[in-house]
């Protein structure tokens, strides 16, 4: 994963909690904040970064509800990986990012 795509997904975290995790499924809540960061990550096609995340099956965001749901395979992202990204250190964040791959 290219650097700018790591600092964009660090960016964003902050701006997140989780409302409810089911495997293969996370739903989370953000801040207005991340409204700037969401519109960076969009591609040129309207698809988002975390579209590209080999594993991420599809990715709702809802901005009447402030948010985000994420369908995902649990054989490819391990569910840890979701609570370390959002709840744990910045460390420990960019060390499941180095194991991540885009489709």
């Amino acid at each position: 994963m290219r650097a700018v795509d790591k600092d964009l997904l660090m960016k964003l975290r902050r701006y997140l909690r989780i409302l409810r995790h089911e495997q293969g499924r996370i739903r989370l809540g953000y801040r207005i904040g991340a409204v700037g960061v969401l519109r960076q990550m969009q591609g040129q096609a309207g698809s988002s970064l975390l579209d590209a995340i080999e594993g991420v099956q599809r990715v709702a965001v809802s901005p009447l509800t402030f948010t985000l749901t994420i369908h995902y395979d649990p054989e490819i992202i391990q569910p840890s990986w979701w609570e370390t990204m959002v709840q744990e250190s910045e460390a420990a964040a960019r060390e499941v990012l180095d194991q991540i791959r885009l489709a």
